[in-house]
């Protein structure tokens, strides 16, 4: 693994980034889960190389190899997101937004409307409005991780597997997995979503421990204002298709693509149209 490029940021944090595709293309900011981390776009250099892109894929505070920001919301990720463009030269660009990324992409398509050409949610989580058409273990999971102390004990477990026990760190993510993302994790690429995951956990679980519930409280902002086009797959045991199709019927202009895949594998089947229809 070659370390990744890195950018200071004027509060004095460094976050660190990947570029994949081409460095004269169309740029597309793209965003991880949780867990996740940079490396997962990595699956997508040769999509980005034959269709003209740039993605730029950061990771987010506390995540693989950026510095932790303590108290940080959703707003906060657009501001990093805009000295990250700034860096790159950066004006105009897409976002992409996969499972806890699609909040931090919905975010900055909503804030930032004059620079986000186009904002794309994958297998995404929705509003705390949604929150009921979950499924079970997330509504649990939700509820459990807004004691600060359950949410670090959880996340600093699953570290501790991602670091040192890294068979039964597969297990966890296999765990309910659907039958598409199994075969997706038995295949190379399954290598990288694994290697993301695990990536996600270089510093310990403080940066996910600190999102998960932060996403399933209420936003600080209109989700509508960034007239998102949502991808989720039939089979995503992860996020419900119902959290998708209610996300959907709450906005004015509801764009939903539904396909025969499941969590990871709606992403990395569906790459090729899902990055281009980000692309300014």
């Amino acid at each position: 693994m070659t370390e990744p490029r890195t950018v200071s940021l004027p509060d004095d944090r460094r976050l660190a980034y990947e570029e994949y595709g081409r460095t004269d293309g169309r740029p597309v900011f793209c965003f991880h889960g949780n867990p996740g981390s940079r490396l997962l776009w990595s699956l997508f250099d040769d999509v980005a190389q034959g269709r003209d892109l740039r993605l730029v894929a950061p990771d987010r505070p506390g995540f693989g190899r950026s510095a932790f920001q303590p108290d940080r919301d959703l707003l906060d990720w657009v501001e990093d997101v805009c000295e990250l463009a700034r860096e790159l030269r950066i004006d105009r660009f897409g976002v992409v937004g996969f499972s806890a990324g699609g909040p931090h992409a919905a975010v900055c398509g909503a804030e930032l409307p004059d620079r986000v050409a186009e904002t794309v949610l994958v297998s995404s989580p929705g509003p705390p409005s949604t929150l009921e058409h979950s499924t079970d273990g997330h509504r649990r999971m939700a509820a459990a991780t807004q004691y600060p102390g359950v949410s670090r004990g959880l996340f600093g477990a699953t570290g501790w597997l991602a670091r040192n026990w890294r068979s039964r760190f597969r297990a966890a993510i296999e765990r309910g997995a659907s039958e598409p993302d199994r075969e997706l994790l038995d295949s190379l690429a399954g290598d990288v979503v694994l290697a993301d995951a695990a990536e996600a956990f270089r510093q310990g679980g403080k940066g996910p421990a600190h999102e998960y519930p932060l996403l399933a409280e209420a936003w600080p902002f209109d989700p509508a204002d960034a007239d998102p086009s949502l991808w989720h797959g039939r089979l995503d045991a992860s996020v419900d298709l119902a959290v998708a199709q209610e996300f959907a019927r709450e906005l004015p202009d509801p764009d939903l693509t539904v396909v025969d895949a499941g969590h990871y594998s709606t992403l990395v089947e569906e790459a090729e149209a899902i990055l281009s229809a980000a692309a300014p």
